[in-house]
Formats: C-alpha cells, structure tokens, sequence
C-alpha cells in the first residue's frame, strides 16, 4: 500500500498536463515577439533600389544602378559599361603629342667615352707622344714610389729614354689619354693609360723598357725596371690561364691639377673595355704603391703575388729604402668574360 502521497499515477498526470500548459504558453510567447521584429522591419526598412518583385537579392541577379544624378539629371546606366571610357577620352589620346626622350649626343668618331662633356677619352697616338712625356715626367716618375726611394731626377733621368720606347708600345693601339676639350682646358693632356700586347713566344722588343736603358748611365731607373721585370717572370700567364696573348698595364697616370675626379679610375675602366673589344681574356697590372692597388682592385683585380720591399736587399742593404706608405709591389690580374 502507498501511504503519504496519494495515488501516484494521478500526481504524474497532473504533472504532465501542467508542463504541456507551461510549453504551449512559451511558444504563443516566443512567435509573438517574432511577429512583432516582423512588423518593425516591415515599418521601417527601405526597399533596395532597383530590386523587382520576385527577383533575387545580392546573389546570382544582375543589379541595374538607378537614379544617379549626373549633371542633375536622372542616369540608368548598367555596371558592365562602367570599364569602357567614353568616346571623346579615345579621341583625347590618340590626340596627345607624347614627348620625345632626350637623345645622347653622338660622339666624334676618335672619342671613345666623353666624361662630364668636357674631358675626352682617346687612343693614344703619336701626335700627342712629345706632350705624354712631358706628362709622364712632371706627374708620373716624380711621385711613383720606386723613383722616390732611390731620389730619382725626373725628366733628366727619364725623357731621353722615355721618349724612344714610347712611340712603339702605342703602336699596340691599346694606350689611351684624356684630353681637357673644355673652353679652359683648350686641348690639355691630362692623363694617359699606356698599355701593352704580350703574345705568347715573343721575346723582348722595342717595346721592352730594359732594351732602352743602359744600366750606366741611368742605374736608379735600371734598378726599378730589373726588378718588375723579375717581379713575375717565373708565372706561366698563358700556360696557366690558357691563353696566347694578353693586355699589359704599363703606366696609369693623371695631371695633379686633375686628381679627385676619379679620371685615373675611368681610364682603367676604357682600357678594359678596349681589350674586351679585341678579344683579351686575361689583362695584368704590376703595382708599386697603395694608391694604384686600390684603383685597380676597385675594378676587379685579384693579387696573386706581393713582395715586401723590406726583404729585397742587396749585401745587406735595402734595395728601394723610404718607401714610405708604400710597402710592397703586386701582381695582379683579371680574367674578362
């Protein structure tokens, strides 16, 4: 017997019946309040423009612009005519004058590369020879290195040797000069690239310093030559680079009134440009001092031999003394592409 509660099964009904009554309530409820959002953004909500009865919303339908004000006045005008430009802008274009690029001047027919359009790049010839000595011995032997360790008297030693192997180691048509074409420069001489042709199997010619200077008369300027001669003898250039000629640098010098105008540089790079010209794949330089090292490694040489002045000596005693600055000699090359 059940006791304390009453009859069970009559308490679950009346349960049941009162939460299907609470149910009902809240759903009456809940689509009322739906209704009434309903109602609201019927109110109050504006129609999308251009949008027809029964026609799909933002996906899928074309949508026609309508109403624009152009000028005041009412335009419709579909999207897709939007990209094409109107016909008077065509018209417009095809009518505009384009402005013609500046054209680079044409060089004369013996310059070869025109600096700043004052200073001209020429090859070397043997009208200007008389003036490259002169230019060699104020500016060149003066200041190299080598020279001024051994007190060397330029031109006194220099010119009457100078004068006679220059004329054939132009004859290569590989020096080049630059020359001051400007209403103040009037046609000067102010720097020169004197360059050589080494050709597998030749011996020493007229082009050769040491076949020029007697070892007598002129023993500070045989020394200096004896010793860059020696200075890389002993390298296979062809063997080793596979070649059967190749551009010597002999002497890079500039006019003092002209430094720090990176001429020296420029000349460096025409004269390599002159031997890619003619096939040259392996170019070479001998330096004595700082300055020169660095011009020349600024353009792609690599060193493959340096020695010390301080361990050429003979009977005891330095060979170049008061180097200064100035430590060593190189050799240096650059292989062209």
């Amino acid at each position: 017997m059940w006791s304390g509660e009453g009859n069970p099964l009559t308490a679950a009904a009346a349960k049941m019946s009162g939460a299907n009554a609470s149910k009902e309530q809240a759903q009456k409820s809940f689509f009322g309040m739906v209704d009434n959002v309903a109602s609201c953004l019927r109110k109050y909500s504006v129609p999308l423009a251009g949008k027809k009865e029964g026609e799909e919303g933002a996906e899928g339908a074309p949508i026609e612009v309508q109403d624009q004000q152009v000028d005041g006045q009412a335009a419709t005008q579909p999207a897709e005519n939007f990209n094409q430009p109107p016909e008077d802008v065509n018209q417009t274009i095809e009518e505009l004058e384009i402005p013609e690029l500046p054209v680079e001047p044409e060089l004369p027919p013996d310059v070869i590369y025109m600096h700043d359009g004052q200073i001209a790049f020429k090859i070397l010839t043997a009208e200007y020879i008389d003036r490259a000595v002169v230019l060699l011995c104020n500016h060149f032997f003066k200041d190299e290195p080598l020279g001024k360790a051994l007190y060397l008297e330029s031109p006194r030693e220099v010119d009457h040797w100078l004068s006679k192997v220059l004329p054939h180691m132009i004859a290569h048509g590989m020096s080049l000069m630059a020359i001051d074409e400007s209403p103040e420069g009037d046609g000067r001489l102010v720097g020169v690239a004197i360059n050589s042709v080494k050709l597998k199997g030749a011996v020493g010619g007229p082009d050769d310093f040491l076949n020029w200077i007697d070892p007598q008369k002129d023993p500070k300027m045989y020394r200096i030559i004896s010793f860059l001669s020696h200075l890389a003898e002993d390298i296979d250039f062809y063997g080793n680079y596979s070649v059967d000629k190749f551009f010597n640098f002999e002497m890079l010098n500039v006019d003092k009134t002209y430094g720090g105008r990176g001429l020296a540089s420029m000349m460096v790079e025409q004269s390599l440009n002159l031997a890619r010209k003619h096939n040259f794949r392996l170019c070479l330089v001998e330096t004595t001092g700082i300055f020169s090292a660095k011009i020349f490694s600024r353009h792609g040489f690599k060193t493959i031999r340096e020695v010390s002045y301080g361990s050429l000596r003979e009977n005891g005693k330095l060979l170049f003394p008061n180097t200064g600055i100035h430590t060593s000699a190189r050799v240096s090359i650059k292989l062209l592409q």
